[in-house]
Parts: C-alpha cells; structure tokens; sequence
C-alpha cells in the first residue's frame, strides 16, 4: 500500500506528522518545519482509497455526518498513528500524527522533576494545556505509565481516540475510545465512577457538562487527568470559569480552588542543533496562595505566585531562562517562546534574576 511507504518515510525521517492532500505532495513535519517529500502530488480518488482501507466503519460515518473524523491507526511492530480526516473545498485530507509504541519515561521527555510528583497526586484535578502538537498527550501517557508502575491503581482512560496504548503493570487499566466504547467524554466519565476507579484520565474538557463531572470525581477522591488548548495557567483557570452561567461561577470558584491540584502548560521549544525539540513547561500547583487567588478569581495575580516557586512552580519565562543558560535552546528561540520577550532580552543582557523575576508577571 502507498501508505506504508510514506508512513515508512515519516517515521525514517524521524517526522512527528504526516499530510495527505489533493494536489499537493505528501508533507512530513520534522522538527516542527514542513517539508514535502518527492512524491507525485496526490489525487483525492487516492486519499479516499487510502481512508477507505485504514478507517473503522464508524469513522466514515463520522466523517459524511460532521465533514471531519478521529480515529487510530496501527502500523504494526513500527508506530501507532493518530488521524484526522477532514474536508477541504470538498476534497479529503488526512493528517497523521505519529504516536510512538513504546511510551517515553519523563527522562527521555526532559520534563521537570516536579511533574513526577503531580502524576503521583492521590486526588483532584490535574490540567495539562497547549496548543495542538505541544506533547500534551505523550506527557500525559508517560504521567499513567508512570503511577502504573508505581501503584496499584485501577486506571481508566476515554480518548478520542485512544493514542498510547497501556499494557497492565502494578495497575489496572481501561482504556475507552469515544464512538468505539462509549459516545461521548461525559457519558463515560459518569459512568466511569461506578467502575472503581482511583485514576481517570478525560482526553479534552470541552464543556461545563464534562468540567461539571470531572470536578465531582476530584471532589469525591478520585485524581483526575485532562486537557485544555490553553497557553498557561492563568489562561486555564480564566477558561475553566467562563465555561459556566454567571451565577454558577461562585461555587465554581470554591470548587476549583478545593480540587485544582495542579496545570502544567507545554510549548516546544527548537534545539540549537535545529533538529529536536525539547518542553517548555509552566507548571501551577495548589498551594495555600494559589488556592486564595482562585477563590477570589483574582487570576492576574496567578503570575506572581507561580513565579515564587513554591513546590517546584515556574513560569514558561523562567523555564525558558534556564534552556537558555544550559545552551541548549538559542536566544532567538527562546524570545520566539517567551510570554515576556522584553524580560527575557533584559535577562540575556545581564539583569538580575530577581529584576527579571518582577518583570516577567508584570
């Protein structure tokens, strides 16, 4: 099949996506760059072949009724793909997303220590949020492997649609797969609790139902892991709050303060070498700060507390300091990332750390 062949290239050519176009060639993402490979340019009756061999019935379904569709596929012994199929001046398009088989340990992510104590949270609600493509789902896989291997918990995921793939360790783990298992996050999450679980991860909070039922599981003791497409903390918890009526947010604001236990925020970073990518990682935690500002919904003053540090907390701007006092990022990529360019220009021209501290929550 075609298909096998580009796949091949992508994951050769070390590639993290894959796009199939009418009348453009095969593009593959590496290193956060397109380049098109050196192939003829596509025709849709091609891309349609190609869907019509690797999609499960359902996902055509999915994609005459809504005009785009998720679904999982595996190439076997090499890579797992996340895929989604899309109509463009009504022809098909696929986008790949290659998922890795083996899931990577925090090492090999060069994800701060503090993530590994978050993933062992006995309870609450627990955010990681960025853009598409900011290593949001392989930070959380490698939170689950990790307590999996640590815990004897009974673990229940509901993806859509399911990415990494879990096998038993010291844990046991359920893995639903939204129009395969279940029809919708909030349905699953429901019932979810009646299935004994002490970990459940949510693919997305996409609405005040399911934000509604994931706070009621971190309130009744359970942790709960979940993604926003949100750029940083603040941003989430401002988020979170405006997904619900006026006169729900007071007791919203309670309950997040209660069982917000912590957002990690991610954004990729170039290395010097142009060729790998490394996390940017802003990290909130619930602390006694943290839990009055959110209260108050005072959210503005977020910045101040997550820059004290308190419990391993920093601001994407000061991770960023650190990349670039390693050397392992350059200057410009480091201003291109930063949420306070100015501040991170200041610091590269010698400014104190703690000037450059106040200047970043400004």
């Amino acid at each position: 099949m075609e298909l096998v062949r580009l796949l091949g290239a992508l994951i050769s050519l070390g590639g993290s996506d894959l796009h199939l176009q009418a009348g453009a060639p095969p593009m593959v993402r590496i290193g956060g760059d397109l380049k098109a490979l050196d192939v003829p340019p596509l025709q849709d009756s091609e891309i349609r072949e190609i869907m019509r061999q690797i999609s499960p019935g359902d996902a055509q379904i999915r994609l005459e009724k809504d005009r785009s569709a998720d679904f999982a596929f595996e190439m076997v012994g090499a890579s797992r793909f996340r895929i989604n199929a899309f109509y463009e001046r009504q022809h098909l398009a696929l986008a790949f997303r290659r998922i890795p088989l083996t899931i990577p340990a925090f090492a090999d992510l060069h994800l701060p220590p503090v993530i590994e104590e978050i993933a062992m949270s006995p309870r609450g609600l627990v955010l990681v949020t960025g853009t598409t493509g900011s290593g949001k789902s392989t930070t959380l896989a490698a939170m689950i492997d990790y307590v999996n291997t640590k815990r004897h918990d009974r673990i229940i995921t509901i993806e859509d649609p399911i990415e990494f793939q879990h096998t038993n360790k010291k844990s046991l783990v359920a893995q639903r797969e939204l129009g395969q298992d279940t029809p919708s996050f909030n349905d699953s999450l429901r019932v979810a609790l009646r299935q004994d679980p002490d970990l459940i991860l949510v693919g997305e909070l996409r609405d005040a139902v399911t934000m509604r039922t994931a706070l009621q599981a971190a309130d009744t003791g359970h942790i709960v892991y979940s993604t926003m497409h949100t750029t940083n903390a603040s941003q989430t918890v401002q988020r979170m709050i405006a997904l619900f009526p006026p006169d729900e947010r007071d007791l919203l604001k309670m309950q997040l303060a209660a069982n917000l236990e912590a957002v990690i925020s991610q954004r990729l970073a170039k290395t010097r070498n142009g060729k790998d990518r490394l996390p940017v990682v802003e990290v909130m935690r619930s602390s006694p700060v943290v839990r009055k500002i959110i209260a108050e919904q005072d959210t503005s003053l977020l910045p101040q507390a997550i820059a004290n540090g308190d419990g391993g907390m920093q601001l994407f701007d000061q991770h960023l300091t650190k990349l670039h006092k390693s050397e392992a990022i350059s200057g410009t990529e480091a201003l291109r990332l930063a949420t306070n360019p100015e501040a991170l220009a200041m610091m590269m021209r010698g400014l104190s750390t703690k000037d450059l501290q106040t200047s970043m929550v400004r």
